[in-house]
Order: structure tokens, then sequence, then C-alpha cells
């Protein structure tokens, strides 16, 4: 039988890495151990020890305190933060930010041509080296105008909010370019969402599609899905699943637009919801009226 060689005297039942036989899995649970550890704690030079250690800590967290407060200090002092707002606003690195984000009317052509053929540009006369692009005023009485053969200056967002209205499919030819807030509520088509003559058009259209809509509705209404819910009653309302909007843009014939298969009632909300969306496509469509009306 084995003993302990922590001093306890008892019988050892593990052995450790160091080769030692011990009582306890840890030397430290061993009742001798911990005395002989106490003894060791209490000699005045670890006492020291111990003592130069936890100072050393409390000055480290008492130096980061100090640092954290300085910062403080220095971000509430208004003078120190305005310099460096104001460098940051220097005119010399505002036009090296503005020349990396702008493209050149070469550029604006070739990526967004739909743009580039309804807006006229050019670059500044004044400003030949910055090449600073101008358009056209869209109020038609304003000097900047393209009647009156006036120029102007439009920011970032103005080119952007033009471009996403001309060039991508859910835009609506909207969002013109004005020189000043007067000439947007002066301008007629600052209420429409495009031109009054393609609104004629697409009111000529809507007119006939409708007409030929309520044919569809009286010969075939036992074929259209839910249009005994359509109404009030039950809040139902007759919806073109490939919509009137899609068909004038498409230049679709009206009478597929109105064919049966095209119509069915659906909430009134859902409706509303859908808008001038399509919930089918225009393939779909013809194959489903066999392109014969």
């Amino acid at each position: 039988m084995k003993l302990c060689e922590y001093g306890c005297g008892r019988e050892a039942k593990y052995q450790f890495k160091n080769g030692k036989w011990c009582c306890e899995k840890h030397w430290s649970k061993c009742f001798k151990s911990r005395e002989n550890l106490l003894k060791i704690m209490n000699r005045p030079e670890v006492k020291e020890k111990h003592r130069k250690a936890v100072k050393k800590v409390q000055n480290q967290v008492e130096v980061k305190e100090k640092i954290s407060k300085a910062v403080e200090e220095t971000w509430k002092n208004l003078d120190i933060r305005k310099k460096r707002i104001e460098a940051m606003n220097r005119k010399e690195l505002k036009v090296k930010i503005s020349k990396a984000m702008t493209l050149t009317i070469k550029q604006i052509q070739k990526k967004y041509k739909t743009f580039a053929k309804e807006e006229e540009m050019r670059y500044n006369p004044d400003k030949p080296e910055e090449k600073e692009i101008q358009v056209h005023c869209k109020y038609s009485k304003c000097q900047n105008s393209e009647e009156n053969g006036g120029w102007f200056t439009p920011n970032k967002d103005q080119f952007k909010n033009r471009i996403y209205a001309l060039e991508k499919e859910d835009g609506n030819d909207g969002r013109y370019f004005y020189c000043l807030e007067e000439c947007k509520q002066k301008c007629c088509l600052y209420y429409f969402k495009t031109d009054p003559n393609i609104l004629t058009k697409f009111d000529q259209y809507f007119r006939k599609v409708m007409k030929q809509t309520n044919i569809s509705i009286r010969k075939f209404s036992k074929k259209i899905k839910n249009s005994e819910l359509r109404g009030k009653k039950y809040g139902y309302a007759l919806d073109h699943k490939y919509s009137i909007y899609d068909g004038f843009k498409n230049d679709v014939d009206p009478e597929i637009i109105s064919h049966w298969k095209n119509l069915e009632c659906i909430p009134e909300l859902e409706n509303s919801r859908k808008n001038k969306n399509s919930s089918i496509t225009l393939k779909y469509l013809k194959l489903e009226t066999n392109n014969n009306i």
C-alpha cells in the first residue's frame, strides 16, 4: 500500500504526471497540502508580493478610466469637434469625392440608354475642367427650361431618381428635373406621374379595354372566378390578371386584355395592393386565349 506523498499519511489512490501519489484527485484537496499552502500564503514576503500585484491591477484600471474620461472631455469640447468637421468638409476633399462618384456623359449614355434619349445633357461651359453635367428644367416657363434654351446643374439625388423613373421596370417616367421648388409647384407635370400626352393615350386605351371587359362580363360572367362575389356586399372587385397598364405599355390588343380568361374577382384590399402590377405574364395570357379573340 502506497501512502500520500503530501504529508497526510493516508492511503494514496491517484498518481499525478509528476510521479507523485496522493489521497485525492487534486493535490490541493489533501488537508495537509491546504495547511502547507496557508502557511506559505501567510509569509510576509508572499503577502507583500500579492499586495504589489493587486496594486498594479488597480493602477491599470485607474489609467484606463483616466483615458476614457479624457476622451469624453475632448469630445465635449465643441471647438475641437468643429475643427474636425471643418477639416472633413474642406473644398478640395469635396471635389475629389465628387469626381470619384460622378459619371461622365459618355458613361451615362452607355449605361442608361433610355435616360440618355429622354434627357439632353451637356457639361457646364463655365467649369470645363470639372465636367459638371447640366440638364433642362421641366417647367416650360422657367429660364432654365428647354423651351427657353436654359440649363442648370441637378444634384445627385435628382439624377438618381430620374434615372430610376426611366430605367427601372417599376419606374413611372416621372421625377422630372426642376431647378427650384417653385418650378416644381408651378409645373402641371409635377402632379402627374407621366406626360399628359401619354396620359391621354392611356385614357383612350383604358376606355377601349373597359368597353370590351363589360362585354366579356355580360357574356361569360359564370366563367369568371368569384364573379358572384363582386360588389360592396362581399367586398370583391374585378381584376385584370395581366394589368391594363402593362397592356398599354406593351401595346397589347385591348381584346386580349379584356378576355374573360384574364378576368377574376379578388378582395378589394388585395386588388388595391396589386395596383398596376400583373399577376400573370403576357406569354401565359396569350397561351390561355390561344391568340384567337
